[in-house]
């Protein structure tokens, strides 16, 4: 019976196996987007049993006994590479219409990228008074004590791991409107959460890595990119408390809906990025979502990733998006609205977006990447809500 079923399987994997070697690799849509061909569901098989047994120890202990907090949240010490990075993002949105955005990525010769974005319904979008341009002068007393990333009027400065950062900004700030509208803003926040934080390397759920892995031709400098291209990367939902002063108008802040993330590595490369697509939504049930597809062709032109963060707690890994980056704007004509249909935690999720707001910045040396920061409403399985989108573009082919 034994030898039977041995036979058998051999049979399977043998007919598989021819079946595989006469099908030819799909060309690449527009040259970037590898397409599934030969040897896919085996390669796909292959690097999810790598993955599953490199997490182990993971999926037995958990992350927070593999990954010490309290060195995440702190500022990172740069590599000796010219592209050496530690970046910190943050942004808050409430329900009757008030966005905030910012972030600094710190950087070697004691640069840093910064950005600080405000939508009011009064006001519309003011901006940084550097936009597009991003690339500033870190402020020096934080580049001797690297105790907070601070440049740019923008201060962002941990407090308590995965609980509480303290974010500031004073100074001026342009009108989208009227661009020679100038106004004196600052900025006095909090940022708290009890959630759950989310690793990308652990979280992700193994499969969908596997999938956009497999899809690629696999060869000794693929595997190469990929060690050379890992960054650490988390996110993590919670609220922003604190006020907004705007030429001396005082506007509450009050426990709304914010996001983080924080990412770091040996070097971030914005040139080999081809596009990315990423939303961040916020539902009046109190259903917070992150969701996104990135295409490095280096690594991957394909990559799925987000969660769905209950009201009690709960997170669901995004399991598979429809939503296809060659279909909406790759000539960099952005819709104006956009649906798409995503999977977490077994659940069907059918997503109307509606751009309200936009604006455009640069980074990577204020030419590489062009990134159009963009603030929506949604409408997820019939709740609605609002949300925070960007849209990522390289800029080296113009």
């Amino acid at each position: 019976m034994f030898d039977l079923l041995v036979g058998f399987a051999i049979l399977i994997f043998g007919i598989i196996f021819i079946k595989q070697s006469e099908k030819s690799q799909p060309k690449k849509i527009f040259k970037v987007y590898t397409q599934p061909g030969r040897w896919y569901r085996l390669k796909y098989f292959i690097f999810l049993m790598f993955l599953i047994l490199r997490r182990l120890k993971y999926y037995i202990v958990g992350k927070n006994v593999l990954v010490k907090k309290e060195k995440l949240e702190k500022l990172q010490m740069l590599s000796n590479h010219e592209l050496a990075f530690d970046a910190v993002f943050f942004h808050a949105v409430s329900r009757d219409g008030i966005y905030f955005c910012g972030g600094i990525e710190r950087r070697q010769k004691s640069k840093i990228v910064g950005l600080v974005y405000l939508v009011l319904p009064d006001y519309g979008i003011l901006e940084s008074v550097h936009l597009p341009k991003t690339t500033l002068d870190a402020e020096p007393s934080s580049l001797f004590h690297l105790d907070r990333y601070a440049g740019g009027g923008l201060t962002i400065t941990p407090v308590k791991p995965m609980k509480k950062w303290k974010i500031s900004f004073s100074g001026k700030m342009r009108s989208q409107k009227d661009p020679k509208k100038i106004f004196d803003v600052e900025l006095n926040a909090d940022w708290r959460s009890d959630y759950d934080w989310i690793y990308f390397e652990f979280d992700t759920p193994a499969k969908v890595i596997a999938r956009s892995m497999a899809r690629e031709v696999w060869n000794r400098q693929f595997f190469k990119n990929l060690k050379s291209a890992h960054q650490s990367h988390y996110e993590q939902m919670g609220h922003l408390n604190g006020n907004l002063s705007l030429d001396g108008k005082t506007i509450s802040l009050e426990d709304i809906d914010a996001f983080r993330d924080h990412s770091f590595g040996h070097k971030r490369d914005w040139s080999l990025m081809h596009r990315y697509i990423f939303h961040m939504f916020y539902l009046s049930n109190g259903v917070k979502i992150s969701i996104g597809v990135v295409s490095q062709p280096l690594t991957s032109s394909h990559l799925e990733m987000g969660w769905v963060n209950h009201p009690d707690g709960r997170i669901d890994s995004v399991e598979s998006i429809d939503l296809l980056l060659y279909e909406h704007g790759e000539n960099e004509v952005l819709p104006k609205e956009l649906c798409f249909t995503f999977v977490a935690g077994g659940t069907n999720y059918d997503v109307k977006v509606k751009y309200e707001h936009e604006e455009m910045h640069f980074k990577g040396n204020d030419s590489d990447a062009k990134l159009y920061e963009r603030f929506t409403t949604c409408d997820v399985n019939g709740i609605l809500g609002r949300g925070i989108s960007e849209w990522h573009y390289n800029n080296c082919k113009n």
